[in-house]
């Protein structure tokens, strides 16, 4: 006796159908990929291009004693708005590397940046005279640096 299986006919419908059912989910995974992809990069361009019109620099006057800490005001030409947190790092004559983070407070295109602003102050009032570099970038834009090696 001779039994046959599933008829040809029955088994390329199921072949059929397996395969589309495989093509719609490797289509809903690529579509969903490909979505959150485009968003990120998206977003990450939208960053970079802050970030390139982020333009801001310590002009002369910076100033340091053990007592009052530092003090020197920081000038702002960017053309977007800067928003994140600011870091602050000072290193020392003995390479000692202090940083503190605060909001931005212009007042026009300037801002004083004294003991009031950063913090812990007593980290920024037993540094090692003369201070070798002070800078300050943002928070989202870390090669953005505005410095200055002249401060007494």
């Amino acid at each position: 006796m001779k039994q046959k299986g599933i008829s040809p006919l029955i088994a390329t419908i199921l072949l059929v159908a397996v395969a589309l059912s495989l093509a719609g989910i490797l289509y809903s995974w690529s579509s969903q990929n490909a979505k959150e992809t485009t968003e990120s990069l998206t977003k990450k361009t939208n960053e970079w291009i802050d970030c390139t019109a982020i333009d801001f620099y310590i002009d002369y006057g910076c100033s340091y004693d053990s007592t009052n800490g530092l003090s020197f005001i920081l000038y702002d030409k960017s053309t977007v708005e800067i928003d994140d947190n600011l870091i602050l790092t000072v290193i020392d004559a003995n390479n000692h590397i202090v940083s503190s983070d605060f909001a931005p407070n212009f007042v026009g295109n300037a801002m004083a940046i004294d003991n009031s602003v950063y913090s812990p102050i007593e980290d920024f009032q037993n540094l090692s005279e003369p201070l070798k570099k002070v800078q300050v970038y943002i928070d989202s834009c870390p090669d953005k640096i505005a410095q200055t090696t002249n401060c007494n």
